[in-house]
């Protein structure tokens, strides 16, 4: 009776050096996730300092895109509707529709498309 007792604290010392063993790699692991949390702290720290350093510094106004666009349709008024239906021709929708993501050509133009949306028209003799 007494050698299954030795045995089964023997099994339970083995375990308990595999968990100790598990436990310390965790540590390791955690360690080293922080270490890259922090670093990846500093780097967007840095990123917003640059940005408050940059807004600081100009005297000038930033227009988005979206602006230009909307100021492109409502003054002059771009038929944004015409426009798109002229980039997604019914030869790009069958193409797409068929070999999804690429770039694709088009009267001059490359088309590129990323999961059904058009990224960016480049002006072929650009490339």
């Amino acid at each position: 009776m007494q050698h299954l007792g030795g045995a089964k604290i023997k099994n339970l010392q083995v375990l308990i050096t595999k968990k100790e063993l598990e436990q310390e790699r965790l540590k390791d692991e955690f360690n080293a996730l922080q270490s890259r949390r922090d670093k990846l702290s500093n780097q967007i720290k840095k990123y917003k300092e640059e940005i408050e350093s940059l807004k600081s510094s100009t005297d000038s106004i930033i227009v988005s895109e979206h602006a230009i666009l909307r100021y492109l349709q409502r003054v002059y008024e771009l038929d944004i509707a015409k426009i798109e239906a002229e980039i997604v021709s019914p030869k790009l929708y069958s193409q797409v529709k068929e070999y999804g993501s690429g770039t694709y050509h088009s009267d001059g133009f490359s088309i590129k498309v990323v999961d059904g949306v058009v990224v960016t028209v480049i002006e072929e003799s650009r490339q």
